[in-house]
């Protein structure tokens, strides 16, 4: 599998087709608005806070994608435990 571009991430992320052929029809990869913000906070920030429902694995599998075209560590942060 070819290492992902961002502009391939973005067109994955969208539901279109890439260039480079990343992705399968088996993992989704298209993102709706809300999962879009989470994504795009995530690359701000460094790391992917998941919050508690709601949320399909797409953004998960998105974001792995941009963490191996940045070359950087995949941190995901689940809000669902309970903190206190």
């Amino acid at each position: 599998m070819p290492k992902p571009t961002k502009g391939d991430l973005e067109r994955l992320s969208r539901g279109k087709s890439t260039r480079s052929r990343i992705g399968s029809r088996q993992i989704p990869h298209r993102l709706t608005q809300k999962e879009r913000i989470l994504f795009e906070a995530a690359q701000r920030q460094g790391f992917l806070k998941v919050p508690v429902a709601g949320i399909r694995p797409n953004v998960l599998n998105v974001y792995k994608l941009w963490c191996d075209a940045e070359g950087k560590d995949c941190i995901v942060i689940n809000s669902s435990k309970s903190q206190g």
